[in-house]
């Protein structure tokens, strides 16, 4: 999976969690998915980092098995956020931004890490290096020029991209760079 776009999640009764992306058919998460697992833990550590807290500290007693610890936080964040199968509201969708759900929870207002990990904080706070990615692309830079300016992956890049446009909330790079002008960013 190269990027967290056109993806529908959805929990099965058992409480598994199912992953559907569009066009193809529906597998189940496990832990061997890695790409899915670490393109997700990306996303959940840098757009909602309190989240990504709370949930590395739940499971932290599994953080010797790495890829199960890493498992655990995904499908925990999924489940809580993603529920049931919807073909007309994608859960990710072809920008990369998350739609959260409603999810029929028997802890609903009364579970400690509602807010926090069932629909999350987006975190909008910029880090240095995406706006160092954001200056690059306002400035009409390519993927891969700006993978070489700044001396990182074309992947790195991207998901600073999806990053940032998660958090000033747009769906692409032309609204990224109105944005920038419009609030005169340097």
């Amino acid at each position: 999976m190269k990027d967290l776009t056109n993806i529908e999640f959805y929990n099965t009764p058992e409480g598994e969690v199912m992953v559907k992306p569009v066009g193809q058919p529906a597998y189940l998460l496990t832990e061997n998915c890695r790409d899915v697992i670490c393109e997700m833990l990306a996303a959940i550590r840098e757009r909602y980092p309190k989240a990504h807290t709370a949930l590395m500290k739940l499971y932290s007693s599994s953080s010797m098995n790495r890829t199960w610890y890493e498992y655990k936080v995904v499908h925990r964040f999924i489940r809580c956020n993603f529920g049931d199968y919807n073909q007309g509201a994608i859960d990710i969708n072809h920008h990369g931004v998350f739609q959260f759900e409603e999810v029929g929870c028997p802890l609903r207002g009364e579970c400690p890490l509602e807010g926090v990990v069932c629909k999350p904080e987006l975190n909008t706070h910029l880090t240095d290096r995406e706006l160092d990615v954001f200056r690059l692309y306002a400035n009409n830079l390519q993927t891969e020029q700006i993978a070489d300016e700044l001396h990182i992956s074309p992947c790195t890049v991207n998901r600073h991209r999806e990053n940032i446009k998660a958090k000033i909330r747009v769906g692409s790079v032309a609204e990224m760079v109105a944005y920038w002008y419009a609030n005169h960013l340097k």
